[in-house]
């Protein structure tokens, strides 16, 4: 069994790439174990005894190299209204997740990572339903919506036409003042339950 870490997984603890790491070893400048894994400690001191202050800069991976590496952009946050969006986004994931964190906490980069994650946990689930067809395109709602309405709509201008002559002679009224009655009173009401309530 392997009893250091993986080539992977050292890049990661030490932040640097993994190419990098993986042709120090090769030249024999960083120890690697009999299994092929690797001991972070002696590593470490490997680096600190041969790698160039003035070449570190080469092999240390910037946030930019990673989000390269993964084809990602690195989000660039320019005023300080940007920030405070920024931090209001990781709280809110956060706390949508179930966490007690305050709305007005100070935000750590673990807990942007955490809500980093859960969003690309979120973006993969809506990709996964796009894929099963689960997600109808909003052109598609909008038309089914509004020919449920037309038809819902027209049943109930009806209402007066069928229904006036028996509520008339039930309640001993003009069935032609009745009828204008109604239709003038449904009339209003659809006139109001079709103004948009949400807007694309």
């Amino acid at each position: 069994m392997p009893t250091g870490i993986s080539l992977s997984e050292l890049a990661r603890r030490l932040d640097r790439a993994k190419s990098g790491l993986s042709k120090l070893a090769k030249n024999g400048q960083i120890p690697r174990q009999a299994d092929g894994s690797f001991d972070e400690a002696e590593v470490r001191t490997a680096l600190e005894a041969n790698t160039d202050p003035a070449r570190r800069k080469v092999v240390h991976r910037s946030p930019d190299d990673v989000n390269r590496e993964r084809g990602e952009r690195t989000p660039v946050v320019r005023t300080e209204d940007e920030a405070r969006a920024a931090v209001g986004l990781i709280i809110k994931v956060l706390r949508s997740e179930g966490s007690s964190v305050e709305e007005d906490a100070e935000v750590d980069f673990g807990m942007a990572r955490t809500a980093d994650t859960i969003l690309k946990a979120y973006e993969r689930d809506l990709k996964m339903a796009q894929r099963r067809k689960e997600l109808v395109p909003l052109t598609k709602v909008q038309e089914h919506v509004e020919k449920a309405f037309i038809g819902f709509r027209q049943v109930v201008q009806r209402l007066p036409t069928r229904h006036v002559a028996a509520i008339a002679a039930e309640v001993g009224c003009d069935p032609a003042i009745l009828d204008a009655a109604l239709s003038k009173a449904i009339a209003a009401e659809l006139d109001a339950l079709s103004s948009p309530v949400v807007r694309a």
